[in-house]
């Protein structure tokens, strides 16, 4: 069934013009154009942004001027690509996409940037993979948009920059630019290297070797795939701050690494630092949401599944015909097994009684306990 699109926001509509039809620029066109809000695209890359008009996000900027202008170029080219943009008046007010801030606002002061029109902003997602082709209109759902207004930033810039926000399902965040970088650097720009470093570190494995890898590794390098030219910039850019959480990572580290290489055992109490470092980290980590924005209590339970056609449709099944949402799922495949386990993440209210609907179905389930 179709219908109209809803109508945009008052300060989005004039439209919105995109600049950078990556990972990033694409999934907010995509989330702005089936929103009903009138979006253009403009790249480099021609065939780029012929890929992301075929996938509905926008049409070919035609130069016309727009209300809001989005930069989700590389960190290096943001500046050159704002003051381009506002030396052709190309739109009332701009944002951008970077995730490094600071260096980013003292270098747009530098060069003459008309600061009042520019919320720097900062969408905290993505994927390993880039390009417009792995684009997701809702990339953005439920995770934060950090609004970093400078002291002279017009209030009609900092709302439709959170307009842009709001209408891709982002929950808008302020933080200034010194303060966005460090929790970034903790949260993101270190994730980044360490996962790297496990995945290199695992580089004289074999293929059959690798075939062991469990949850852990998997997990914990998954974004090791990601770009590595669009790193270098991220972590180039943010160096004090990462440096600072890199200290604090090789700190634990090392305190477990001399513990190993103690040459006397009763000297070396390895269980004691390891179990220390993993009770503390145990804490902070079960104190991640469930799944960002959720607002409300979420339980988990895990399914056995069989390597077979249609046996994890059969929980889902389950869990519709109970009338229990499944917030989210991760599969994880037994090592050389034909069967693996469906980690689901529902509201707490609804365990209960999706296990029951599993048990009804032949599944073996079990809650997990997140306290």
């Amino acid at each position: 069934m179709t219908g109209a699109a809803p109508a945009a926001p008052g300060s989005l509509a004039g439209g919105v013009l995109v600049v950078g039809t990556g990972l990033i620029g694409t999934s907010i066109a995509l989330a702005l154009s089936r929103a009903g809000v009138p979006t253009w695209l403009d790249d480099p890359d021609a065939a780029a942004v012929a890929l992301a008009a075929a996938r509905g996000a926008g049409r070919r900027w035609d130069g016309r001027a727009v209300a809001h202008a989005v930069v989700a170029a590389p960190p290096s080219a943001t500046v050159d690509v704002l003051l381009a943009l506002q030396g052709a008046d190309a739109a009332a007010s701009y944002s951008d996409v970077a995730s490094v801030k600071s260096q980013l606002v003292t270098e747009a002061e530098q060069r003459g940037v008309r600061l009042a029109t520019w919320c720097p902003a900062h969408p905290v997602a993505g994927r390993e993979r880039g390009g417009a082709g792995a684009a997701q209109a809702d990339l953005f759902l439920d995770r934060s948009w950090v609004l970093c207004p400078l002291p002279g930033t017009d209030e009609a810039a900092v709302a439709a920059t959170q307009a842009v926000a709001e209408v891709c399902g982002a929950r808008p965040v302020r933080l200034d630019a010194a303060r966005h970088d460090a929790v970034l650097a903790s949260l993101s720009h270190v994730p980044q290297l360490v996962a790297s470093a496990l995945a290199v570190a695992a580089d004289a494995l074999g293929p059959a070797e690798l075939e062991l890898a469990g949850g852990g590794f998997r997990d914990g390098t998954r974004v090791a795939a990601s770009d590595a030219a669009l790193w270098q910039e991220i972590i180039a850019g943010n160096r004090g701050p990462v440096a600072a959480a890199l200290d604090r990572v090789l700190t634990e580290l090392t305190r477990v690494r001399d513990a190993l290489g103690t040459a006397a055992p009763q000297d070396a109490p390895v269980g004691e630092v390891v179990g220390d470092l993993v009770s503390r980290g145990s804490v902070v980590r079960r104190g991640l949401p469930d799944k960002p924005g959720a607002g409300r209590s979420l339980g988990r339970l895990v399914v056995v599944v069989d390597d077979r056609p249609g046996a994890l449709a059969g929980v889902f099944d389950a869990a519709a015909r109970r009338g229990v949402n499944v917030e989210d799922v991760r599969v994880e495949h037994a090592v050389g097994g034909r069967r693996g386990q469906a980690e689901l993440l529902v509201p707490a209210s609804g365990v209960d009684d999706l296990g029951a609907g599993l048990t009804d179905a032949g599944y073996t389930w079990w809650p997990v306990d997140a306290g």
